[in-house]
């Protein structure tokens, strides 16, 4: 009896684990911002490969406190300067507004980013993202709207 409940506890773990697995393989990584400080804090954006939403999520030490699902009622703003080379994404929750910065270097698939939160257009966080981050070279989603670049101050992310 013992023997077969030790099969039963490893039949399950097996499929647990395949379904995670299958669960990630459903998805597109396109932003992952590893955020400096204790508390292992990471900002990330997927594209659900089934139903194409993109997916928002801030984590704290592998927990959830943040997300947001991007689609057709909702989409993510992204705002491009060519001169400055910078791709900005955001969107806004209350009087928050969550922004990945995605700066160009001078080589190809050369990049640094960052992430802020602004609270009534004021910044109350910024923090450079650490070098493990990700960005995608191709981001493309119909849940994405393009906002033309005015200047800095100009930001609104709805």
């Amino acid at each position: 009896m013992k023997k077969f409940k030790v099969f039963l506890a490893g039949v399950f773990c097996f499929f647990l684990s395949a379904g995670a697995m299958a669960a990630e393989q459903n998805v597109t990584k396109i932003i992952t911002c590893s955020l400096p400080g204790e508390g292992g804090k990471e900002v990330s954006f997927f594209i659900d490969n089934i139903t194409k939403e993109i997916n928002y999520y801030f984590k704290r030490d592998g927990k959830t406190e943040l997300s947001v699902v991007f689609n057709e009622g909702s989409k993510l703003r992204r705002i491009k300067d060519s001169k400055m080379g910078v791709t900005y994404y955001g969107f806004k929750r209350g009087k928050y507004s969550y922004i990945i910065d995605v700066i160009d270097g001078s080589e190809k698939n050369e990049y640094t980013m960052s992430f802020d939160i602004k609270k009534d257009e004021n910044i109350i966080q910024s923090s450079d993202c650490l070098p493990n981050s990700f960005r995608s070279d191709s981001i493309i989603s119909d849940y994405i709207i393009d906002i033309p670049y005015v200047n800095e101050k100009s930001f609104i992310f709805q």
